[in-house]
C-alpha cells in the first residue's frame, strides 16, 4: 500500500502505521481504511448469508419442501367444458414439462351428501376427500349432484421414498400445483386438510408418477 503524507510535519507514513514516525501524530488515514475494510467485509458475510439461505430455504428440518403457490383456474355459468378444458391444458402442460409433477386440483362438494355412492365409485379416499375420475366429476357438475366448494382447503403431496411433503398455501377453488423436481419422485400420495382441521394421518392409497401425466384430483372434500 502506498504510504501516506503526515499532515504535521509532511513526512512519510506507511498507511497501516499507527503514527508518524518522524514526529508522533496519530496516522488519522489508518483507521479511514479499517472501517472500509470492516464494511466490505460486512458486504461479503451478507452475500454467503443469502447465498446459504436460497439453497436451504426449501427445505424444513420437519422434511417439508416450499412449495410455490398454485394457480387459479376459473370459470363461469352453468356449462362446465371449462373444467375438461382445464384438465386437457393440464395434460399439454405436464407432457411438455415432463420433469415435473403437476396435479390439477377440483375441490368438490355433494348436495345432497351421498357418501355411500360416491365411495363406491371412489378411486381412493384420502384422509377427508374421496378421489373420483374426470368423467364422474363432469357428470355430477353437469347434473347437480356436485359443486364447486369454496371451502379453503390444503393441499400436499408427499415422496414416498424420502417422506419429503410438498404443501401449498392454504386454497380455494379449482387451483393447478407443480412440483419443479418431479423427475427425483418415483411414487407419492396426496392429501387434503381444511383449514381448521390438523393434519389427517391418512395419506391413502400411492400413486406411481408417470413422466408427462398431470394427475387430476378431483375431491369431494368432507370435514
Amino acid at each position: 500500500m502506498k504510504p501516506v503524507e503526515c499532515p504535521n510535519c509532511g513526512g512519510s507514513v506507511p498507511l497501516l502505521a499507527r503514527a508518524c514516525g518522524y514526529c508522533g501524530a496519530p496516522n488519522r488515514a489508518r483507521l479511514t481504511v479499517i472501517i472500509a475494510g470492516a464494511a466490505a467485509a460486512a458486504v461479503v458475510v451478507a452475500a454467503v448469508v443469502a447465498t446459504l439461505a436460497v439453497f436451504t430455504m426449501g427445505r424444513s428440518p420437519q422434511g417439508e419442501a416450499a412449495s410455490p403457490a398454485g394457480r387459479s383456474i376459473t370459470g363461469a355459468g352453468d356449462d362446465f367444458t371449462w373444467v375438461s378444458k382445464a384438465m386437457e391444458d393440464c395434460d399439454r402442460q405436464a407432457e411438455k414439462e415432463s420433469g415435473t409433477l403437476q396435479f390439477l386440483v377440483i375441490p368438490l362438494v355433494d348436495e345432497p351428501r351421498d357418501d355411500r355412492g360416491w365411495r363406491r365409485i371412489s378411486l381412493n379416499d384420502i384422509g377427508n376427500a374421496i378421489l373420483i375420475n374426470g368423467e364422474d366429476t363432469v357428470a355430477g357438475l353437469n347434473r347437480r349432484a356436485l359443486r364447486i366448494t369454496t371451502t379453503p382447503y390444503v393441499f400436499s403431496a408427499r415422496d414416498e421414498a424420502t417422506k419429503v411433503v410438498y404443501r401449498w398455501n392454504p386454497s380455494t377453488g379449482v387451483k393447478h400445483f407443480v412440483v419443479a423436481e418431479g423427475t427425483l419422485i418415483e411414487s407419492f400420495k396426496v392429501q387434503f386438510e381444511s383449514r381448521d382441521a390438523g393434519r389427517a394421518a391418512n395419506w391413502g392409497a400411492t400413486f406411481v408418477r408417470k413422466p408427462g401425466n398431470c394427475y387430476w384430483v378431483n375431491a369431494i372434500l368432507r370435514d
